[in-house]
């Protein structure tokens, strides 16, 4: 079977620069070309809640058991399908969303589970759930101070908000906690204290004010070899817990739980990732390997870049009218956020259709004249899932210059041969037959640390 990348390059039509949205971009930011609002650096919201862990695992190499990756893969996937069962329950507004403290002087980010109401909602998944208030603050205390930063940098400071717990079994028992914040201006000063404490851990190599390790109780790699140095560390208790408030919700547990039990199993389980590196799929999700590629740091914080001037663009260029389109492929998750009201002379009334954003790491001049194959392979599987002929593609180019912007329109001509090529993959991927996965071709040179073959390829 010829690779997703390939077949879907082959149906491009046309790829035209937009200078007009390029344009608007470029204005958006100031003469460094980079929004006024983004920090240098930052720290991603987790890190701060086991500040220990995040500082062992920037210094040290840690070989994950193969029973700790599938829990890690069993728990990947119960996220994946959150996202419908936080979908059926009413009030929803959304999920996977970015909060940034940097409006409030704080360098960090974070992504929510959902937002139910006014309510952050944050899922966690345990081989056991805990069964009462004590045993989360005994066992999970980075749990509750993970759910009450993310109240306290969201600038609509929501007072009421909630943790899940799922278990791992079939069924599964699922336990919802009601977590109310008595004093942000508290729970603020914490946070704060966890940045600048792990910012100093950092720079010195010193570790020592961090406090334990919060998971050295389920079992530590570091410590059971002997080179941690720190376990014997007093525990770190939970340093939000005289700011809030927490309490079974027996209700809202419930309508998680009668979510989950009307939900068909199949539906936006896949993405379009896993259609394009299906091979990566076998590895990490059906057999619980690590991605053997990892993102340095400028890296991560380019694509966070990049994802704030999507944003920029699409609420400048709402769409009118707006419904997600019918997909023909159940199974495949779209972002419901990336779709733009594209008007032009020809139609002033404009037309909805998708967009994706990504940074660039090409550093050549001669690099900005159209997109990556993967993107366009990516844009070209969501245009023909919904029935469009084309999208748009937003590029930032970093290594090439300051303000070096590009939106390309792509338009396609795809036919049903290539309708029944990605539903042959999308069929394979829902079996996890890993025989029928080997058979898949394998996932571009550039998915690989380096450009070495990873094992999901050999």
């Amino acid at each position: 079977m010829e690779n997703m990348i390939n077949l879907t390059n082959r149906f491009v039509k046309s790829i035209i620069a937009n200078d007009s949205l390029t344009g608007f971009l470029k204005n958006k930011c100031n003469g460094n070309g980079k929004l006024q609002s983004s920090p240098e650096s930052y720290f991603f919201l987790t890190d701060l809640c086991s500040p220990m862990d995040s500082y062992i695992k920037r210094n040290f190499i840690i070989e994950e058991s193969l029973e700790s990756k599938k829990r890690m893969n069993t728990g990947n996937k119960i996220h994946r399908f959150a996202e419908s069962w936080f979908q059926r329950i009413g009030g929803f507004e959304s999920s996977e969303s970015i909060l940034d403290g940097v409006y409030f002087g704080l360098a960090v980010r974070g992504r929510i589970d959902a937002r139910i109401g006014d309510s952050i909602i944050e899922l966690k998944t345990k081989d056991i759930i805990p069964e009462s208030k004590e045993e989360i603050i005994e066992k999970y205390p980075q749990d509750i101070e993970q759910l009450s930063f993310y109240a306290c940098i969201d600038p609509t400071k929501p007072q009421t908000n909630y943790l899940v717990f799922i278990s791992h079994e079939n069924p599964a028992k699922v336990r919802a906690f009601k977590v109310e914040i008595k004093d942000f201006n508290k729970v603020k000063y914490v946070l704060k204290n966890r940045i600048d404490e792990l910012g100093k851990a950092i720079k010195k190599n010193n570790p020592s004010n961090l406090g334990r390790c919060r998971y050295c109780w389920e079992g530590c790699k570091l410590k059971e070899s002997g080179t941690c140095q720190w376990f014997n560390s007093d525990r770190t208790g939970c340093g939000v817990l005289e700011f809030i408030e927490i309490s079974e919700d027996q209700e809202f547990g419930n309508k998680v739980k009668e979510a989950m039990e009307s939900w068909d199993g199949y539906q936006d389980t896949l993405s379009v990732h896993n259609i394009i590196a299906p091979r990566r799929y076998l590895c990490q999700q059906v057999l619980g390997e690590q991605n053997d590629f990892e993102e340095d740091s400028d890296q991560v914080r380019n694509k966070d870049y990049i994802k704030k001037m999507a944003f920029e663009l699409r609420r400048s260029f709402l769409p009118r009218d707006f419904e997600t389109p019918k997909n023909n492929l159940k199974e495949i998750s779209f972002s419901k956020d990336g779709w733009i009201n594209l008007k032009s002379s020809q139609n002033p009334e404009g037309e909805n259709i998708p967009f994706i954003a990504y940074s660039s790491l090409d550093n050549r001049e001669e690099g900005l004249d159209k997109p990556g194959k993967y993107k366009i392979a990516e844009l070209g599987i969501i245009v023909s899932n919904f029935n469009l002929p084309k999208g748009l593609i937003i590029v930032y180019y970093p290594k090439v210059g300051e303000k070096k912007y590009k939106v390309f329109e792509v338009e396609y001509s795809f036919n049903d041969f290539f309708k029944k090529k990605v539903k042959e993959v999308v069929d394979i991927l829902k079996s996890e037959d890993i025989t029928k996965l080997k058979q898949l071709p394998e996932c571009p040179w550039f998915f690989h640390k380096d450009g070495n073959m990873g094992t999901c390829c050999s």
